[in-house]
């Protein structure tokens, strides 16, 4: 007679096979399709965002149908309805890939049109990966095997981790996009195969089952789950949601919506789901709280505390980066942790703890897609989810140190309590803890500011506020700035997020002079001041808005084609700037949509003779911008000798080797213009790269590179922005690691 743990083993190991395989299969078409359809939406963070929203809601509507399918009578009922939707399932997956006719015009809700894309190319098969790990969990608490349900559910974490890692540093620096597709359908095929033993002889394992005592149904208790129980499980992880999206909205807005560092927030955010659902071990809450409010006061108090101690701290793209990732991490820590205490011990309420769990995540997107993006004008959920990690750090506290229950724990009364025993409370060390919290999250508002409520540092102007507005594709506000003391050195600035993107002086004397990054001796100025020494007419598309500064460079026999994807950022120049309206030429157009499409639609006749990018100033740079599939469709409509000029002036990312290599693969010759600061004409720091192959301008305009100073204002050298051996960007390739500064 054959071994009884012998006999189990295959059985654990199916199931367990089958958890991590759904698991793997649910994140890696998550990044896949989200960087496919990313230039369909001008590159924009929200994309991401908004995925997200639907991958939750999809995965929360799968743990409803597992947790209501457990509920019916008939157990061959269940295993055949599910056998049917993982059928039909396979049937679906046969091309993941939205078709281009999917590809937005210009005019639709671009939150929505995402939404509709996701539903109807992976609606059906993700959700069909959605029900797995509840359904089997439970169907795996109804065998013989032994070992804890929960460790199947960090198993499935594990495969999700283990994709979030394969897919940017194994498959997509070397297969497109459209291969993996087609392997991803291959695996949800093994998918459904490894599915249907387990969904059809769950049946016979049952009946056997019902005889002896389950292994996994201990502590059994005929009490109920009260709604505070149920609240928990879903305010808990929602909160880790939140906290995840807002970080991932800060890292993508201040750096750039690159695929691999949404991986790397959402890689985060599972690895704490594995190693608190593995063993208690992981997750010790007094030292997570304090640690999670260290780095919490490090990352928003980086700008103020050096200079309340008067040091110098200089931080750059990594540092910021992995502060961020930090605070994610630690939050999420706090809440899954206490999470897994606060597990049902009863397989009876399983999936609907899954339930709770999924519906408290989905409403973390929710709350950003749906409410914070429309009626919120900044970034606030940022600040919220770190208010309300403050109070939870502190509830934690509370209970770890001054020995009494705090708002996330359970009574011992209860089926789901854990085996901590109840404190006798400590009344002193209750008040120095509610004194301590109160003062803390005083210091973090004070910080933050997050309604900018605290005064300035006194400057000889006043800076009035006009409008702050915010979208899908991020936030816009006008500021003037008016100097009592010099009236005519009052203007306007215009700002994308936290970048500049134009300004204009109020006097009429100064306010058609090109400032910021559009001087005439800047790189885009010296271009026109060449293409002017004649009257031909200049055709230009001109690739993000802003200001509208550069139509001052307009003349009457000019043709001028703005190319602008928010309809927030054409509002606000129309409104608060007369660029556009005093344009000297009568041929102006703004053309509302990706630039790229747009111009992928243009009639071949249409040729330009300048071409601006000027899309790259902020941290949020659209990388589709940027390869070469992009940089062919722009030569397609350029004229012989005609010009690229674009604008890599950026505080994060050095784009001139990015851009070296463009030109270098379409044949053209090149300069380098840097232009440095100047203060009294409100003159930023600015670098354009122009791509062209008129060589007596390349004659007349030789190459300007920084020089650079030590701090006794010396010479030291000469900069160097090259990076030897880049490699060429395009849709199916791009990396940041080495253009950060």
């Amino acid at each position: 007679m054959p071994n009884q743990s012998t006999t189990k083993k295959p059985i654990i190991l199916l199931f367990a096979l089958t958890i991590f395989c759904s698991a793997f299969l649910l994140f890696q078409v998550q990044p896949m399709i989200s960087k496919f359809i990313l230039p369909w939406f001008g590159g924009s963070p929200a994309v991401w965002t908004t995925a997200m929203l639907f991958f939750q809601c999809i995965l929360c509507a799968g743990y409803i149908y597992a947790h209501a399918l457990t509920r019916l009578p008939s157990r061959q009922l269940q295993a055949g309805i599910h056998v049917i939707l993982l059928l039909c399932g396979g049937l679906l997956a046969g091309s993941i890939l939205p078709s281009a006719s999917w590809k937005p015009m210009g005019d639709e809700i671009p939150a929505l049109q995402v939404l509709l894309i996701l539903a109807t190319s992976i609606g059906l098969p993700y959700f069909c990966l959605a029900t797995t790990g509840p359904l089997v969990q439970h169907w795996f608490s109804h065998t013989t095997a032994t070992g804890s349900v929960y460790r199947l559910y960090a198993l499935s974490n594990i495969g999700s981790f283990a994709a979030l890692l394969s897919f940017p540093y194994l498959l997509e620096p070397w297969f497109e996009l459209q291969q993996m597709s087609r392997w991803w359908t291959w695996g949800f095929i093994l998918f459904v195969i490894l599915c249907l033993p387990i969904a059809l002889g769950w049946k016979q394992q049952s009946n056997t089952n019902s005889t002896t005592s389950a292994p996994h149904q201990h502590d059994q208790d005929s009490s109920t789950i009260t709604g505070w129980m149920r609240l928990r499980w879903l305010s808990l992880p929602a909160l880790a949601s939140l906290i995840f999206i807002a970080a991932t909205d800060q890292v993508s807005h201040n750096i750039a919506p690159e695929p691999s560092l949404w991986i790397a927030t959402l890689g985060l955010y599972l690895l704490t789901f594995v190693l608190t659902f593995d063993h208690p071990r992981w997750y010790r809450p007094a030292l997570t709280a304090v640690a999670a409010m260290v780095g919490l006061f490090v990352t928003v108090g980086r700008k103020e505390i050096p200079s309340w101690f008067n040091f110098e701290w200089e931080y750059g793209v990594s540092e910021m980066r992995l502060m961020h990732y930090a605070v994610l991490f630690l939050v999420c820590m706090m809440c899954h942790g206490e999470l897994y205490r606060q597990r049902p011990r009863n397989t009876r309420y399983l999936t609907e703890f899954y339930l709770w769990m999924s519906v408290g995540g989905a409403c973390g997107g929710l709350f950003v897609t749906l409410f914070a993006t429309h009626f919120f004008n900044e970034y606030h959920e940022w600040p919220i989810a770190l208010i309300l990690s403050i109070l939870l750090a502190f509830s934690i506290l509370r209970r770890e140190w001054a020995g009494t229950s705090s708002l996330i724990e359970y009574s011992s009364t209860s089926p789901m309590s854990h085996t901590a025993p109840i404190w006798i409370a400590n009344p002193t060390k209750q008040r120095y803890i509610g004194i301590a919290c109160i003062a803390t999250l005083s210091l973090y508002l004070f910080i933050e500011d997050p309604l900018e409520w605290r005064p300035g540092s006194p400057t000889d102007y006043v800076s009035i506020p006009l409008e702050q507005s915010r979208n899908f594709y991020g936030t816009v506000a006008v500021t003037e700035r008016q100097y009592p003391k010099h009236p005519e050195l009052n203007y306007r600035v215009f700002f994308s997020g936290q970048i500049t993107h134009g300004l204009q002086f109020q006097s009429p004397e100064l306010r058609h002079q090109p400032a910021t990054y559009y001087s005439q001796q800047s790189g885009v100025g010296e271009t026109f001041s060449y293409l002017h020494q004649n009257d031909k007419p200049l055709h230009v598309g001109l690739i993000g808005l802003g200001a509208g500064t550069l139509a001052n460079y307009a003349r009457s026999q000019d043709r001028f084609d703005f190319y602008e994807i928010n309809p927030e950022v054409v509002r606000v120049a129309q409104k608060w700037f007369d660029n556009l309206s005093t344009i000297k030429t009568h041929d102006l157009s703004i053309i509302l949509g990706d630039a790229r499409l747009q111009m992928e639609r243009l009639p071949a006749t249409t040729l330009y003779d300048v071409i601006v990018l000027d899309a790259f100033t902020g941290g949020s740079v659209p990388i589709h911008l940027l390869t070469q599939e992009a940089f062919q469709i722009y030569k397609s409509h350029l004229k012989p000798n005609g010009f690229i000029a674009i604008n890599i002036t950026n505080a994060y990312l050095n784009l001139y080797p990015v851009v070296k290599a463009q030109a270098q693969a379409l044949g053209l010759g090149y300069r380098n213009k840097f232009q440095d600061i100047d203060r009294d004409h409100l003159i930023r720091r600015n670098q354009y790269f122009i791509m062209t192959n008129d060589q007596l301008y390349l004659k007349n305009y030789p190459s300007v590179n920084r020089i650079l100073r030590n701090e006794q204002g010396q010479v030291i050298g000469i900069e160097n922005r090259d990076r030897p051996g880049l490699r060429l960007w395009t849709d199916q390739f791009s990396s940041m690691h080495q253009i950060q500064w």
